[in-house]
């Protein structure tokens, strides 16, 4: 299904820059907004089903629980 695919990939871009922003010293709270505000402005014209708050706030509490990337 190539939409799995896309919101496997998509899902990527989250935790990668959940990452970065971990890295840059932001809170949970600021990094779980900034992606919010990426995620509205990534599919504000309609490019498919948007991430919800909800998996962008698991993204976000995954990689701050690890500490930083996966990789």
């Amino acid at each position: 299904m190539p939409s799995h695919g896309r919101s496997a990939m998509y899902r990527r871009e989250l935790e990668d820059r959940a990452a970065l922003l971990y890295r840059l010293g932001y809170s949970k709270p600021r990094a779980r907004a900034r992606l919010l505000a990426n995620v509205a402005w990534d599919f504000e014209i309609g490019a498919g089903a948007a991430p919800s708050a909800k998996e962008v706030t698991a993204v976000v509490d995954a990689v701050y629980k690890r500490g930083g990337p996966s990789s």
